[in-house]
Parts: structure tokens; sequence; C-alpha cells
């Protein structure tokens, strides 16, 4: 049986979320409070989508979401992104 383009190339979308905890007075942060950072990697077939969020800031509560690094080719559709990432954390919650 033959197979379809479909088939042969599917359209798909892979999300790799990771998430580190840098201790007090970190050399990225230098807040005498600990600091959560997300980051949300979204694999399309147009390219590769990174969004970050943290609770800098306000330990334990998280910021909004941000762009980080997005494809012009994703660009339009960021976002709908920043919106996935925003629900993907509500899960995590």
């Amino acid at each position: 049986m033959a197979q379809t383009d479909a088939e042969a190339n599917p359209e798909k979308l892979s999300v790799l979320i990771k998430q580190a905890v840098f201790p007090p007075y970190h050399a990225s942060h230098g807040t005498p409070h600990a600091v959560v950072q997300r980051s949300f990697t979204f694999e399309f077939p147009q390219g590769t989508a990174e969004v970050d969020q943290t609770d800098y800031g306000h330990p334990g509560r998280f910021n909004p979401p941000h762009a980080k690094s997005i494809p012009l080719s994703l660009q339009p559709a960021t976002p709908k992104i920043i919106v996935a990432a925003e629900a993907l954390a509500s899960l995590l919650d």
C-alpha cells in the first residue's frame, strides 16, 4: 500500500517543558530568594519556538510567560504560543 504525503510527512507539534530552581543569590538572579524558571520549547514543522516563565520578584507567584525565541515563520502565531505556554503552566501549578 502506498503512503500519502500526509502519512509520509505528518504534521506534528512537540512540546518540552523544563523547570529549574536556582538557589538564593545565584549568579543568574542575585536575589535573596530561590527563583524558579520554566522553559517551554515548541517544535513545529516550521521551526522551534521558546517561551520562558519565572517567579523572579515574587517567590511562588509566576510572572506571565514571554517569548524568548520565535522563528520568523511562527511570529504571527506568537500570541497563541504564549497562551499555550500559560495553559500548560496552569497544569503545573
